[in-house]
Protein backbone atom coordinates (compact mmCIF):
# COMPACT_ATOMS: atom_id res chain seq x y z
CA UNK A 1 0.00 0.00 0.00
CA UNK A 2 3.07 2.62 0.81
CA UNK A 3 4.33 1.25 -2.66
CA UNK A 4 1.13 2.14 -4.24
CA UNK A 5 1.12 6.01 -2.48
CA UNK A 6 4.92 6.34 -3.68
CA UNK A 7 4.66 5.28 -7.19
CA UNK A 8 0.70 7.67 -7.10
CA UNK A 9 2.44 10.29 -5.70
CA UNK A 10 5.63 10.41 -8.40
CA UNK A 11 3.03 9.83 -10.89
CA UNK A 12 1.38 12.85 -9.92
CA UNK A 13 4.40 14.45 -9.63
CA UNK A 14 5.66 14.23 -13.13
CA UNK A 15 2.01 14.56 -14.67
CA UNK A 16 1.99 18.00 -12.57
CA UNK A 17 5.25 18.71 -14.13
CA UNK A 18 4.18 17.97 -17.24
CA UNK A 19 0.92 20.15 -17.35
CA UNK A 20 3.16 23.44 -15.79
CA UNK A 21 5.43 22.61 -18.89
CA UNK A 22 2.98 22.29 -21.15
CA UNK A 23 0.91 25.06 -20.33
CA UNK A 24 3.12 27.76 -18.26
CA UNK A 25 6.28 27.49 -20.24
CA UNK A 26 6.69 28.74 -23.26
CA UNK A 27 6.41 26.79 -26.30
CA UNK A 28 8.62 28.09 -29.27
CA UNK A 29 7.66 28.14 -33.02
CA UNK A 30 10.06 25.66 -35.01
CA UNK A 31 12.70 27.23 -36.40
CA UNK A 32 12.11 31.02 -35.76
CA UNK A 33 14.99 32.59 -33.30
CA UNK A 34 14.53 32.69 -29.52
CA UNK A 35 16.18 33.53 -26.46
CA UNK A 36 17.01 30.08 -25.22
CA UNK A 37 17.45 31.40 -21.32
CA UNK A 38 13.57 32.96 -21.88
CA UNK A 39 12.37 29.85 -22.98
CA UNK A 40 13.41 28.23 -19.40
CA UNK A 41 11.34 30.96 -17.64
CA UNK A 42 7.68 31.39 -17.36
CA UNK A 43 8.31 34.68 -17.60
CA UNK A 44 9.94 34.53 -20.99
CA UNK A 45 11.22 37.25 -22.24
CA UNK A 46 9.36 40.34 -19.46
CA UNK A 47 12.56 40.06 -17.32
CA UNK A 48 15.14 40.93 -20.08
CA UNK A 49 12.53 43.41 -21.52
CA UNK A 50 12.10 45.32 -18.37
CA UNK A 51 15.74 45.51 -17.85
CA UNK A 52 16.04 47.11 -21.00
CA UNK A 53 13.60 49.80 -20.48
CA UNK A 54 15.21 50.58 -17.13
CA UNK A 55 18.37 51.32 -18.67
CA UNK A 56 17.79 52.77 -21.91
CA UNK A 57 14.13 53.49 -21.06
CA UNK A 58 12.54 52.20 -24.51
CA UNK A 59 12.30 48.40 -25.42
CA UNK A 60 10.87 48.24 -29.36
CA UNK A 61 14.07 49.42 -31.15
CA UNK A 62 16.65 47.44 -29.07
CA UNK A 63 14.69 44.02 -29.05
CA UNK A 64 14.38 44.67 -32.68
CA UNK A 65 18.17 44.95 -33.42
CA UNK A 66 18.26 41.23 -31.87
CA UNK A 67 17.98 40.14 -35.26
CA UNK A 68 21.25 41.47 -35.88
CA UNK A 69 22.18 38.76 -33.85
CA UNK A 70 20.00 35.96 -34.83
CA UNK A 71 21.30 36.56 -38.22
CA UNK A 72 17.33 36.34 -39.43
CA UNK A 73 14.46 38.84 -40.55
CA UNK A 74 12.47 38.09 -37.35
CA UNK A 75 12.51 36.26 -33.88
CA UNK A 76 9.94 35.02 -31.06
CA UNK A 77 9.07 36.93 -28.00
CA UNK A 78 7.90 35.43 -24.98
CA UNK A 79 5.28 37.78 -23.65
CA UNK A 80 2.81 35.81 -21.10
CA UNK A 81 2.09 32.45 -19.74
CA UNK A 82 -0.95 30.51 -21.63
CA UNK A 83 -0.26 32.72 -24.53
CA UNK A 84 1.40 31.78 -28.00
CA UNK A 85 4.37 33.41 -28.91
CA UNK A 86 4.64 36.69 -30.54
CA UNK A 87 6.93 37.55 -34.09
CA UNK A 88 9.03 40.64 -34.09
CA UNK A 89 10.12 41.61 -37.76
CA UNK A 90 12.68 43.80 -38.52
CA UNK A 91 12.69 43.77 -42.34
CA UNK A 92 10.81 46.78 -43.71
CA UNK A 93 9.91 45.34 -47.30
CA UNK A 94 8.48 42.45 -45.81
CA UNK A 95 6.20 44.86 -43.17
CA UNK A 96 4.98 47.16 -46.33
CA UNK A 97 4.22 43.88 -47.71
CA UNK A 98 1.85 42.45 -44.66
CA UNK A 99 0.45 45.83 -44.20
CA UNK A 100 -0.91 46.37 -48.25
CA UNK A 101 -0.52 43.09 -49.74
CA UNK A 102 -1.40 40.47 -47.59
CA UNK A 103 -4.48 41.55 -45.59
CA UNK A 104 -5.82 37.87 -46.24
CA UNK A 105 -3.45 36.34 -43.80
CA UNK A 106 -2.81 39.22 -41.25
CA UNK A 107 -5.52 41.52 -39.60
CA UNK A 108 -4.63 44.89 -37.14
CA UNK A 109 -4.20 43.29 -33.82
CA UNK A 110 -7.18 44.55 -31.62
CA UNK A 111 -7.35 41.76 -28.99
CA UNK A 112 -4.79 44.11 -26.83
CA UNK A 113 -3.94 47.66 -26.41
CA UNK A 114 -4.99 51.22 -25.13
CA UNK A 115 -8.03 51.77 -27.40
CA UNK A 116 -10.06 48.29 -26.12
CA UNK A 117 -9.50 50.37 -22.87
CA UNK A 118 -10.30 53.72 -23.57
CA UNK A 119 -12.38 53.80 -27.08
CA UNK A 120 -13.73 50.06 -27.66
CA UNK A 121 -16.07 51.22 -30.07
CA UNK A 122 -13.87 53.28 -31.91
CA UNK A 123 -13.44 51.44 -35.35
CA UNK A 124 -9.59 51.42 -34.95
CA UNK A 125 -9.84 49.02 -31.76
CA UNK A 126 -11.89 46.62 -34.04
CA UNK A 127 -10.73 43.58 -36.25
CA UNK A 128 -11.54 44.07 -40.06
CA UNK A 129 -15.33 43.37 -40.95
CA UNK A 130 -18.41 44.70 -42.91
CA UNK A 131 -19.22 46.25 -39.84
CA UNK A 132 -16.24 48.00 -39.63
CA UNK A 133 -16.05 48.99 -43.40
CA UNK A 134 -19.11 50.20 -43.02
CA UNK A 135 -17.77 52.81 -39.63
CA UNK A 136 -15.04 54.10 -41.21
CA UNK A 137 -17.05 55.01 -44.25
CA UNK A 138 -18.87 57.42 -42.09
CA UNK A 139 -15.65 59.41 -41.24
CA UNK A 140 -13.79 58.60 -43.81
CA UNK A 141 -14.86 62.47 -45.55
CA UNK A 142 -13.40 64.22 -42.68
CA UNK A 143 -10.10 63.12 -44.30
CA UNK A 144 -11.09 64.14 -47.53
CA UNK A 145 -8.26 66.63 -49.46
CA UNK A 146 -10.99 69.09 -50.06
CA UNK A 147 -12.04 69.24 -46.27
CA UNK A 148 -8.88 69.41 -44.58
CA UNK A 149 -8.21 72.57 -46.94
CA UNK A 150 -11.31 74.25 -46.68
CA UNK A 151 -12.07 73.23 -42.75
CA UNK A 152 -9.61 72.16 -41.08
CA UNK A 153 -5.95 73.57 -42.20
CA UNK A 154 -7.14 76.91 -40.71
CA UNK A 155 -7.69 75.46 -37.93
CA UNK A 156 -3.81 73.98 -37.41
CA UNK A 157 -2.84 77.30 -38.85
CA UNK A 158 -4.13 79.46 -36.39
CA UNK A 159 -2.72 76.97 -33.74
CA UNK A 160 0.90 77.40 -35.01
CA UNK A 161 0.62 81.02 -35.27
CA UNK A 162 -0.19 81.01 -31.43
CA UNK A 163 3.10 78.61 -31.27
CA UNK A 164 5.50 81.65 -33.01
CA UNK A 165 3.56 84.23 -30.65
CA UNK A 166 4.75 82.19 -27.26
CA UNK A 167 8.01 81.92 -28.90
CA UNK A 168 8.68 85.46 -29.75
CA UNK A 169 7.54 86.15 -25.68
CA UNK A 170 10.34 83.00 -24.66
CA UNK A 171 12.94 84.87 -26.63
CA UNK A 172 12.24 88.19 -24.79
CA UNK A 173 11.99 86.11 -21.27
CA UNK A 174 14.66 83.67 -21.79
CA UNK A 175 18.11 85.73 -21.52
CA UNK A 176 19.77 83.41 -24.32
CA UNK A 177 19.37 80.68 -22.34
CA UNK A 178 18.05 77.24 -24.40
CA UNK A 179 14.28 76.53 -23.21
CA UNK A 180 12.04 73.08 -23.07
CA UNK A 181 9.56 73.34 -25.36
CA UNK A 182 8.29 69.61 -24.91
CA UNK A 183 5.09 71.06 -23.37
CA UNK A 184 4.46 73.82 -26.10
CA UNK A 185 4.28 71.38 -28.79
CA UNK A 186 1.95 69.46 -26.67
CA UNK A 187 -0.04 72.65 -25.99
CA UNK A 188 -0.29 73.49 -29.28
CA UNK A 189 -0.82 70.34 -31.17
CA UNK A 190 -3.94 70.03 -28.55
CA UNK A 191 -4.97 73.52 -29.61
CA UNK A 192 -4.68 72.52 -32.95
CA UNK A 193 -6.66 68.70 -33.49
CA UNK A 194 -9.14 70.11 -30.62
CA UNK A 195 -10.27 73.30 -32.61
CA UNK A 196 -10.37 70.99 -35.72
CA UNK A 197 -12.19 67.99 -34.34
CA UNK A 198 -14.56 70.39 -32.28
CA UNK A 199 -14.96 74.00 -33.93
CA UNK A 200 -13.73 75.45 -29.93
CA UNK A 201 -10.63 76.73 -28.82
CA UNK A 202 -8.77 75.51 -25.85
CA UNK A 203 -6.35 78.66 -26.02
CA UNK A 204 -3.75 76.10 -24.02
CA UNK A 205 -0.91 77.98 -25.54
CA UNK A 206 -2.07 81.83 -25.49
CA UNK A 207 -2.77 80.90 -21.70
CA UNK A 208 1.22 79.81 -21.74
CA UNK A 209 1.73 83.16 -22.99
CA UNK A 210 0.08 85.21 -20.06
CA UNK A 211 1.49 82.98 -17.65
CA UNK A 212 5.02 83.71 -18.75
CA UNK A 213 4.28 87.29 -19.50
CA UNK A 214 2.24 87.53 -15.40
CA UNK A 215 4.07 85.00 -13.93
CA UNK A 216 0.92 83.87 -12.05
CA UNK A 217 -0.36 79.85 -13.28
CA UNK A 218 -3.65 81.29 -15.88
CA UNK A 219 -6.89 79.05 -15.53
CA UNK A 220 -8.25 77.57 -18.46
CA UNK A 221 -11.07 74.31 -19.35
CA UNK A 222 -7.89 73.54 -21.39
CA UNK A 223 -5.63 72.18 -18.93
CA UNK A 224 -8.01 69.81 -18.07
CA UNK A 225 -8.16 68.48 -21.37
CA UNK A 226 -4.62 68.24 -21.50
CA UNK A 227 -4.08 66.37 -18.52
CA UNK A 228 -6.94 63.55 -19.76
CA UNK A 229 -5.15 63.17 -22.82
CA UNK A 230 -1.82 62.78 -21.09
CA UNK A 231 -3.48 60.70 -18.73
CA UNK A 232 -4.56 58.16 -21.52
CA UNK A 233 -0.66 58.79 -22.76
CA UNK A 234 0.75 57.83 -19.43
CA UNK A 235 -1.47 54.86 -19.31
CA UNK A 236 -0.57 52.63 -22.35
CA UNK A 237 2.68 52.13 -20.22
CA UNK A 238 1.42 50.22 -18.01
CA UNK A 239 -0.07 47.61 -20.48
CA UNK A 240 3.64 46.53 -21.07
CA UNK A 241 3.96 43.21 -20.01
CA UNK A 242 0.39 43.04 -18.02
CA UNK A 243 0.31 39.51 -16.69
CA UNK A 244 -3.54 39.80 -17.26
CA UNK A 245 -4.25 42.47 -19.00
CA UNK A 246 -8.85 42.19 -19.05
CA UNK A 247 -8.29 42.21 -14.66
CA UNK A 248 -5.93 45.00 -15.16
CA UNK A 249 -8.47 46.73 -17.07
CA UNK A 250 -11.59 45.92 -14.15
CA UNK A 251 -9.02 47.48 -11.95
CA UNK A 252 -8.30 50.36 -13.79
CA UNK A 253 -11.87 51.28 -14.52
CA UNK A 254 -12.63 51.22 -10.86
CA UNK A 255 -9.50 53.89 -10.12
CA UNK A 256 -10.84 56.81 -8.54
CA UNK A 257 -8.13 58.79 -10.99
CA UNK A 258 -9.31 57.04 -13.83
CA UNK A 259 -12.91 58.16 -13.60
CA UNK A 260 -12.20 61.61 -12.31
CA UNK A 261 -10.19 62.08 -16.08
CA UNK A 262 -12.35 60.05 -18.18
CA UNK A 263 -15.52 61.83 -16.56
CA UNK A 264 -14.17 65.34 -17.20
CA UNK A 265 -13.71 64.36 -20.84
CA UNK A 266 -16.80 63.08 -20.99
CA UNK A 267 -18.88 66.19 -19.51
CA UNK A 268 -16.62 68.70 -22.45
CA UNK A 269 -17.41 66.40 -25.24
CA UNK A 270 -21.44 65.75 -23.97
CA UNK A 271 -21.25 69.89 -23.94
CA UNK A 272 -19.90 70.52 -27.43
CA UNK A 273 -22.36 67.53 -28.55
CA UNK A 274 -25.34 68.69 -27.23
CA UNK A 275 -24.37 72.40 -28.53
CA UNK A 276 -23.51 71.69 -32.10
CA UNK A 277 -26.75 69.45 -32.14
CA UNK A 278 -28.69 72.14 -31.04
CA UNK A 279 -27.51 74.44 -33.94
CA UNK A 280 -27.61 71.90 -36.91
CA UNK A 281 -31.22 71.50 -35.64
CA UNK A 282 -31.89 75.41 -35.89
CA UNK A 283 -30.11 74.75 -39.55
CA UNK A 284 -31.43 71.57 -40.84
CA UNK A 285 -34.84 73.36 -42.00
CA UNK A 286 -34.93 70.91 -45.41
CA UNK A 287 -33.92 73.75 -47.51
CA UNK A 288 -29.95 73.01 -47.38
CA UNK A 289 -27.56 70.04 -46.41
CA UNK A 290 -25.82 71.92 -44.23
CA UNK A 291 -22.30 71.63 -45.71
CA UNK A 292 -21.32 75.47 -45.23
CA UNK A 293 -22.21 75.27 -41.60
CA UNK A 294 -19.66 72.70 -40.64
CA UNK A 295 -16.32 74.44 -38.46
CA UNK A 296 -15.02 70.78 -37.89
CA UNK A 297 -14.99 66.83 -38.04
CA UNK A 298 -17.56 66.79 -35.53
CA UNK A 299 -19.89 68.99 -37.63
CA UNK A 300 -19.43 66.80 -41.01
CA UNK A 301 -20.47 63.75 -39.01
CA UNK A 302 -22.97 64.70 -36.40
CA UNK A 303 -24.71 66.86 -39.42
CA UNK A 304 -24.54 63.84 -41.54
CA UNK A 305 -26.25 61.58 -38.60
CA UNK A 306 -28.84 64.14 -38.19
CA UNK A 307 -30.19 64.47 -42.13
CA UNK A 308 -29.98 60.16 -42.34
CA UNK A 309 -32.37 60.11 -39.59
CA UNK A 310 -34.49 63.54 -40.65
CA UNK A 311 -34.74 61.57 -43.93
CA UNK A 312 -36.04 58.18 -42.46
CA UNK A 313 -38.48 59.93 -40.51
CA UNK A 314 -36.96 58.88 -37.22
CA UNK A 315 -36.26 61.49 -34.16
CA UNK A 316 -32.68 63.05 -34.23
CA UNK A 317 -30.42 61.06 -31.91
CA UNK A 318 -29.33 62.07 -28.44
CA UNK A 319 -25.30 62.03 -29.76
CA UNK A 320 -24.40 61.80 -26.09
CA UNK A 321 -25.66 58.56 -26.52
CA UNK A 322 -23.64 57.62 -29.49
CA UNK A 323 -20.69 55.46 -27.80
CA UNK A 324 -19.46 55.06 -31.20
CA UNK A 325 -19.33 58.67 -32.09
CA UNK A 326 -17.73 59.37 -27.95
CA UNK A 327 -15.07 56.98 -29.00
CA UNK A 328 -14.14 58.11 -32.40
CA UNK A 329 -13.97 61.62 -31.47
CA UNK A 330 -11.79 60.76 -28.57
CA UNK A 331 -9.68 58.57 -30.65
CA UNK A 332 -9.39 62.00 -33.29
CA UNK A 333 -8.56 64.19 -30.55
CA UNK A 334 -5.49 61.50 -28.84
CA UNK A 335 -4.13 60.07 -31.96
CA UNK A 336 -4.37 63.60 -34.05
CA UNK A 337 -2.18 65.06 -30.39
CA UNK A 338 0.16 62.94 -28.96
CA UNK A 339 2.07 62.21 -32.38
CA UNK A 340 2.10 65.63 -33.71
CA UNK A 341 3.28 66.39 -30.59
CA UNK A 342 5.85 64.08 -30.46
CA UNK A 343 7.30 64.79 -34.19
CA UNK A 344 7.32 68.06 -33.36
CA UNK A 345 10.04 67.34 -30.68
CA UNK A 346 12.41 65.28 -32.61
CA UNK A 347 12.18 67.66 -35.73
CA UNK A 348 13.63 70.62 -33.61
CA UNK A 349 15.99 68.22 -32.04
CA UNK A 350 17.44 67.19 -35.81
CA UNK A 351 17.11 70.73 -36.73
CA UNK A 352 19.60 72.09 -33.41
CA UNK A 353 21.88 69.01 -34.29
CA UNK A 354 21.79 69.63 -38.12
CA UNK A 355 22.58 73.19 -38.64
CA UNK A 356 23.24 72.58 -42.55
CA UNK A 357 19.71 71.01 -43.00
CA UNK A 358 17.59 73.57 -41.33
CA UNK A 359 19.42 76.72 -43.22
CA UNK A 360 18.77 74.28 -46.44
CA UNK A 361 15.41 74.12 -45.48
CA UNK A 362 14.45 78.04 -44.26
CA UNK A 363 16.33 78.78 -47.60
CA UNK A 364 13.84 76.55 -49.90
CA UNK A 365 10.85 78.28 -46.87
CA UNK A 366 12.24 81.54 -48.32
CA UNK A 367 12.39 81.17 -52.00
CA UNK A 368 8.85 79.09 -52.08
CA UNK A 369 7.54 81.95 -50.41
CA UNK A 370 8.52 85.43 -50.80
CA UNK A 371 8.51 88.53 -48.93
CA UNK A 372 8.09 89.75 -45.28
CA UNK A 373 5.56 88.01 -44.32
CA UNK A 374 4.45 84.58 -43.64
CA UNK A 375 2.39 82.93 -46.31
CA UNK A 376 -1.31 82.17 -46.14
CA UNK A 377 -2.49 78.93 -45.23
CA UNK A 378 -4.11 78.31 -48.69
CA UNK A 379 -0.28 79.50 -50.26
CA UNK A 380 1.58 77.18 -47.72
CA UNK A 381 -0.63 73.74 -48.28
CA UNK A 382 -0.47 74.44 -52.27
CA UNK A 383 2.87 75.33 -52.52
CA UNK A 384 4.92 72.12 -53.56
CA UNK A 385 8.26 72.66 -51.69
CA UNK A 386 10.87 69.10 -52.26
CA UNK A 387 13.05 69.93 -49.42
CA UNK A 388 10.39 70.59 -47.20
CA UNK A 389 8.58 67.16 -47.91
CA UNK A 390 11.75 65.41 -48.12
CA UNK A 391 12.45 67.30 -44.17
CA UNK A 392 9.29 65.53 -43.02
CA UNK A 393 9.87 62.39 -44.33
CA UNK A 394 13.15 62.10 -42.92
CA UNK A 395 12.10 63.52 -39.52
CA UNK A 396 9.16 60.52 -39.54
CA UNK A 397 12.20 58.00 -40.25
CA UNK A 398 14.08 59.00 -38.07
CA UNK A 399 11.52 59.91 -35.35
CA UNK A 400 9.91 56.67 -35.47
CA UNK A 401 7.36 57.82 -33.16
CA UNK A 402 4.90 54.91 -33.64
CA UNK A 403 7.91 52.09 -33.20
CA UNK A 404 5.96 49.38 -34.25
CA UNK A 405 3.52 47.70 -36.28
CA UNK A 406 0.84 45.32 -34.88
CA UNK A 407 -1.29 42.55 -36.58
CA UNK A 408 -2.53 39.20 -35.97
CA UNK A 409 -2.29 35.94 -38.52
CA UNK A 410 -6.20 35.32 -38.87
CA UNK A 411 -4.84 31.62 -40.92
CA UNK A 412 -1.68 29.77 -40.73
CA UNK A 413 0.57 31.49 -42.96
CA UNK A 414 4.69 31.97 -43.25
CA UNK A 415 7.21 34.23 -42.88
CA UNK A 416 10.73 33.85 -44.37
CA UNK A 417 9.91 30.58 -44.75
CA UNK A 418 8.50 30.03 -41.50
CA UNK A 419 5.32 28.36 -40.59
CA UNK A 420 3.28 30.94 -38.79
CA UNK A 421 -0.15 29.66 -36.71
CA UNK A 422 -3.39 31.53 -36.85
CA UNK A 423 -3.44 33.96 -34.31
CA UNK A 424 0.04 34.90 -33.38
CA UNK A 425 0.81 38.50 -32.65
CA UNK A 426 3.36 39.94 -35.03
CA UNK A 427 5.07 43.20 -34.18
CA UNK A 428 7.18 45.21 -37.01
CA UNK A 429 9.53 47.58 -36.72
CA UNK A 430 8.19 50.17 -38.07
CA UNK A 431 11.41 52.91 -38.61
CA UNK A 432 14.14 52.48 -41.25
CA UNK A 433 17.16 53.13 -39.32
CA UNK A 434 19.79 50.04 -40.29
CA UNK A 435 19.50 47.15 -42.92
CA UNK A 436 18.16 44.19 -41.92
CA UNK A 437 19.79 40.89 -42.70
CA UNK A 438 20.08 39.87 -45.76
CA UNK A 439 17.96 36.81 -46.98
CA UNK A 440 17.88 34.63 -50.09
CA UNK A 441 15.11 35.83 -52.08
CA UNK A 442 13.19 32.32 -52.53
CA UNK A 443 12.10 33.03 -48.80
CA UNK A 444 10.12 35.88 -49.05
CA UNK A 445 6.39 35.84 -49.79
CA UNK A 446 5.27 35.45 -53.44
CA UNK A 447 3.27 39.26 -53.32
CA UNK A 448 6.93 40.50 -52.33
CA UNK A 449 8.98 38.75 -54.50
CA UNK A 450 6.33 40.12 -57.05
CA UNK A 451 6.44 43.89 -56.14
CA UNK A 452 10.27 43.76 -56.45
CA UNK A 453 10.16 42.15 -60.08
CA UNK A 454 7.39 44.62 -61.07
CA UNK A 455 9.73 48.08 -59.56
CA UNK A 456 12.92 46.86 -61.74
CA UNK A 457 14.17 44.27 -59.37
CA UNK A 458 16.37 46.82 -57.13
CA UNK A 459 17.38 46.01 -53.39
CA UNK A 460 16.62 49.10 -51.26
CA UNK A 461 19.68 48.48 -49.39
CA UNK A 462 21.50 48.82 -52.18
CA UNK A 463 20.21 52.14 -53.36
CA UNK A 464 22.19 55.75 -52.19
CA UNK A 465 19.06 56.64 -50.49
CA UNK A 466 19.50 53.80 -48.28
CA UNK A 467 23.25 54.19 -47.03
CA UNK A 468 23.56 56.06 -43.94
CA UNK A 469 20.67 55.57 -42.59
CA UNK A 470 22.44 56.42 -39.05
CA UNK A 471 22.84 60.22 -40.76
CA UNK A 472 19.64 62.78 -40.67
CA UNK A 473 19.95 63.26 -44.71
CA UNK A 474 16.44 65.27 -46.11
CA UNK A 475 18.85 64.54 -49.24
CA UNK A 476 17.84 60.81 -49.42
CA UNK A 477 14.56 61.95 -50.36
CA UNK A 478 15.44 64.12 -53.23
CA UNK A 479 15.92 63.10 -57.47
CA UNK A 480 16.91 66.14 -60.14
CA UNK A 481 14.48 65.44 -62.94
CA UNK A 482 15.04 65.60 -66.77
CA UNK A 483 14.86 69.25 -66.74
CA UNK A 484 17.61 70.08 -64.05
CA UNK A 485 14.55 70.56 -61.16
CA UNK A 486 14.53 69.12 -58.04
CA UNK A 487 11.94 67.09 -57.20
CA UNK A 488 10.60 64.88 -53.76
CA UNK A 489 11.16 61.07 -54.34
CA UNK A 490 8.26 59.50 -51.67
CA UNK A 491 9.60 55.86 -52.57
CA UNK A 492 13.83 56.65 -52.24
CA UNK A 493 13.17 54.54 -48.99
CA UNK A 494 10.74 51.95 -47.91
CA UNK A 495 8.40 53.77 -45.58
CA UNK A 496 6.32 52.28 -42.84
CA UNK A 497 5.71 55.69 -40.37
CA UNK A 498 1.82 55.14 -41.04
CA UNK A 499 1.73 51.75 -41.64
CA UNK A 500 -0.18 51.00 -45.14
CA UNK A 501 -3.03 49.03 -46.49
CA UNK A 502 -6.48 48.69 -45.40
CA UNK A 503 -5.56 49.32 -41.73
CA UNK A 504 -3.02 52.15 -42.33
CA UNK A 505 -3.17 55.19 -39.67
CA UNK A 506 -6.45 56.95 -41.03
CA UNK A 507 -5.30 60.23 -39.82
CA UNK A 508 -2.22 60.45 -42.13
CA UNK A 509 -3.34 63.49 -44.27
CA UNK A 510 -4.29 65.47 -41.55
CA UNK A 511 -0.93 64.49 -39.36
CA UNK A 512 0.61 65.75 -42.61
CA UNK A 513 -0.95 68.20 -42.75
CA UNK A 514 0.24 69.55 -39.31
CA UNK A 515 3.40 68.97 -39.59
CA UNK A 516 3.70 70.91 -42.59
CA UNK A 517 2.27 73.86 -41.28
CA UNK A 518 4.29 73.56 -37.78
CA UNK A 519 7.39 73.49 -39.41
CA UNK A 520 6.98 76.09 -42.12
CA UNK A 521 5.25 78.47 -39.33
CA UNK A 522 8.60 78.02 -37.01
CA UNK A 523 11.04 77.87 -39.21
CA UNK A 524 10.31 80.65 -40.86
CA UNK A 525 10.35 82.40 -37.37
CA UNK A 526 12.99 81.21 -35.73
CA UNK A 527 16.30 79.57 -36.21
CA UNK A 528 16.86 76.62 -33.87
CA UNK A 529 20.78 77.34 -32.03
CA UNK A 530 22.92 74.57 -30.77
CA UNK A 531 22.17 73.59 -27.17
CA UNK A 532 24.93 72.21 -24.44
CA UNK A 533 25.34 68.52 -24.50
CA UNK A 534 23.74 68.35 -20.79
CA UNK A 535 20.63 69.49 -22.88
CA UNK A 536 20.66 67.43 -26.02
CA UNK A 537 20.15 63.87 -25.35
CA UNK A 538 18.99 61.85 -27.71
CA UNK A 539 17.68 58.90 -25.70
CA UNK A 540 14.27 58.28 -26.03
CA UNK A 541 11.10 57.80 -23.51
CA UNK A 542 8.45 55.03 -25.09
CA UNK A 543 5.24 54.35 -23.80
CA UNK A 544 2.39 54.47 -26.43
CA UNK A 545 4.76 56.53 -28.22
CA UNK A 546 8.41 57.02 -28.46
CA UNK A 547 9.43 60.79 -27.12
CA UNK A 548 12.68 62.46 -26.53
CA UNK A 549 13.22 62.35 -23.43
CA UNK A 550 15.04 66.24 -23.11
CA UNK A 551 13.71 68.74 -26.21
CA UNK A 552 15.50 72.19 -25.41
CA UNK A 553 16.14 74.58 -28.10
CA UNK A 554 17.79 77.72 -27.94
CA UNK A 555 15.19 80.00 -30.13
CA UNK A 556 16.61 83.15 -32.21
CA UNK A 557 14.10 85.42 -34.03
CA UNK A 558 14.63 85.81 -38.18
Amino acid sequence: MELLFVVGAALAALLFRALVRRFLYPRPIPGVPYDKEAAKRITGDLPSIERTYKEVTEWVLPLGRRSLQYGSPIHQLFMNPFTKPSILIDDPRETYDIAVRRSKDFDKNTAVGIWQNFAPNAFVAKPTTAEWKAQKKTWQDTMHPDFLRRVMAKNVYAAAKDLTRLWEVRCQHSNGRPVDVSEDFSFAALDAIWTATFGERLDLVNAQIQTIETGKQVATRGLDMHSAVQYINNLANTWRGAFWPALSRWRLKRNPEYRRYIGAKDREIDRILLDASARFQRVLDGSSDGEEHDTCAMDLVLRRNMIAAQKAGKPIPDPTKDVVMRDELLVYIYAGHDTTSTTLQWFVKFMTNNQEAQSKLREALRAAFPGDTLPDVADLIAKDVPYLNATMEETLRCACTASRLMRIATTDTELFGHTIPAGTQIAAISTTQWHPVSVPEEVRSTSSRAALEKNGGVDWTLKPSAQNLDVFAPERWLNVDEEGNEVFDPNALIQNAFGGGTRGCFGRRLAMMELRIMIVLTVMSFKFLPVPPELNSFQAVEELLRTPQQCFVKLEAV
